[in-house]
């Protein structure tokens, strides 16, 4: 399998990893439309129940695919993973970690660098530290990119709510900038 995989690789420009090669971190993810999202670390990854073919783009990208459904896997620099996923018919969105380090940074509190406590999972809004990810797949939605060809950055405040600030290749040789805006209590408002 191994000898078979090296071959493969060496005859396409981008490498399908096989079985245990991956380095994707150890995670359970949800994500909505009932879809559960299983990896060992070193992967392989699974996706309700099945084994999905897991493609590597560099050391802190990845994707998981299973028929058209695609499960992006980006690993923030801490090791924690950031999941979302995209779909038949344009359904995208972003997975709820469920264990491990992401699982704990969105349920505890951090210091804001204002020298306050403030909590990451707030009671309607999204966890300050999945806004990154939240607004790669709005932005996708929006600007009809595909979520693994979008960088977004930390969170931060700005006035009474919270900004993520992010850009795409246009495909023209430029990069487009955009903003996502969400209110203090974590809830999406607007990507522009």
């Amino acid at each position: 399998m191994i000898k078979r995989c090296a071959l493969a690789a060496a005859m396409v420009t981008s490498v399908w990893v096989c079985g245990a090669e991956a380095k994707v971190p150890f995670f359970n993810a949800s994500c909505p439309g009932r879809v559960d999202v299983h990896a060992d670390a070193g992967g392989p990854v699974f996706v309700n129940g099945r084994q999905a073919r897991l493609k590597t783009f560099n050391r802190n990208y990845y994707e998981a695919r299973i028929g058209k459904l695609t499960i992006s896997i980006s690993v923030n620099p801490d090791g924690s993973p950031d999941i979302s996923y995209t779909g038949p018919g344009g359904a995208n969105g972003v997975c709820r970690v469920k264990g491990g380090r992401a699982a704990e940074m969105q349920d505890n509190g951090f210091d804001d660098g204002y020298g306050e406590p403030q909590p990451r999972r707030r009671s309607s809004g999204t966890a300050l530290g999945m806004m990154p990810a939240f607004c790669r797949g709005e932005a996708s939605a929006r600007f009809g990119v595909r979520p693994n060809r979008i960088t977004t950055n930390m969170a931060f405040r700005s006035g009474k709510g919270y900004v993520v600030q992010g850009n795409y290749p246009d495909g023209n040789g430029r990069t487009s900038f955009f903003n996502c805006w969400f209110d203090r209590n974590g809830n999406f408002a607007s990507v522009n």
